[in-house]
């Protein structure tokens, strides 16, 4: 059976180059990696904004190589969301739709969105999650074949950006558009996807269910395919001070509404990596996981810097603007401090994927 987008181009931009080959069905597909992977570049390219080097672009069936934007029936929600300041909701989730009932299509989607009696508002009156729906229902309203979003959900705290992950699963479920979710976050992956891009840059490097994260040799292969974070394998259990993650050389707290015990594995991304200043008081969400490492490389990539460390038998990763790690003053082979805080340990649990998509709650990893 054909695959619902089969995608496959090349794009420089400066020298950075985007080779990017990727299909998928008629499902929710993540798009998976660290920042600067290339991700936002490949929406961009899917949905006509930039037209690539070279390569082919097929969408139900459909060759999208000569199309513009407005015909490809791809619908797009970014981060910044971009709605109209001066539109009232049901006239932003109206924009794009022609013809008499566009208005009485555009309530029918603010509905779907649970968003009902708040038509005639106008976007700053709203919260963030609320925006995030309206900009969901704008994307939805014209039907399209596929939905691209590009990290909408960064910006919100956790219970909510928990609660609108279900949501779009919902929507997902009830409309039946395939969705195509960027994230750096494996909260997103375990709790919205079917199948799982690993991006890193600018090319796919791995691709696989989302269920076989809990395979190891899956789990291995994808990782290190990535070759970004810091990947550790280990035990839940209860302690005196609270629910721990602990390996042999080492421990991080969890947060008190972990449930999940034993034996599994946790991701830690770079930009979770919080190096500490000597001379400052460490935060108190920070106090219980604190670490003392060498650095063992620093690399400067553009206007960041990673840095690996060397502690409790692993090899850390941290990311910082260049800017930050300049003003730390460190070297390599040096001693630091660092730390992570509990709600950032992601676990991967040894579950069949079937009993997380089904829970009422999202169970992989902690938060």
């Amino acid at each position: 059976m054909a695959a619902w987008l089969d995608a496959r181009f090349a794009h420089r931009l400066d020298s950075f180059r985007l080779d990017v080959s990727l299909e998928m069905g008629p499902e929710i597909g993540i798009l998976f990696g660290p920042s600067g992977a290339g991700k936002s570049q490949t929406l961009r390219v899917l949905a006509g904004l930039t037209r690539p080097d070279k390569g082919s672009i097929r969408l139900n069936g459909r060759d999208l190589a000569d199309l513009p934007p407005g015909m490809r029936k791809i619908g797009l929600v970014f981060q910044e969301l971009a709605l109209f300041p001066h539109l009232s909701v049901v006239e932003n989730v109206a924009y794009g739709l022609k013809g008499p009932d566009r208005l009485k299509k555009a309530r029918h989607w603010l509905s779907q969105v649970r968003l009902d009696g708040f038509e005639k508002r106008l976007p700053h009156q709203l919260s963030g999650g609320q925006r995030q729906r309206v900009a969901l229902a704008r994307a939805l309203a014209p039907e399209p074949d596929l939905l691209l979003l590009d990290e909408p959900f960064s910006a919100l705290d956790g219970p909510l950006r928990s609660s609108l992950r279900r949501e779009l699963k919902r929507l997902h479920r009830e409309t039946g558009t395939p969705l195509l979710y960027v994230t750096h976050q494996i909260e997103d992956v375990c709790a919205l996807g079917d199948h799982i891009f690993f991006m890193n840059d600018g090319a796919v490097t791995a691709s696989l269910p989302v269920g076989s994260l809990w395979e190891n040799h899956a789990v291995e292969a994808a990782w290190r395919s990535l070759g970004w974070g810091t990947f550790l394998s280990g035990e839940v259990t209860e302690f005196t001070g609270g629910i721990i993650f602990a390996w042999e050389k080492g421990r991080l707290l969890l947060p008190p509404s972990t449930r999940f015990r034993g034996k599994t594995r946790a991701f830690v991304a770079p930009h979770h990596v919080k190096l500490l200043y000597p001379d400052l008081p460490v935060d108190p969400q920070l106090a219980e996981n604190v670490m003392t490492g060498t650095i063992v490389e620093a690399l400067e990539m553009g206007s960041m810097t990673r840095v690996y460390l060397s502690a409790c038998g692993l090899q850390w990763q941290a990311e910082f603007s260049r800017e930050a790690y300049a003003f730390l003053n460190l070297r390599e082979g040096e001693t630091a401090r660092f730390a992570v805080r509990p709600r950032c340990v992601s676990l991967l649990e040894p579950r069949p994927f079937e009993e997380v998509t089904n829970a009422d709650e999202d169970h992989c990893p902690a938060s």
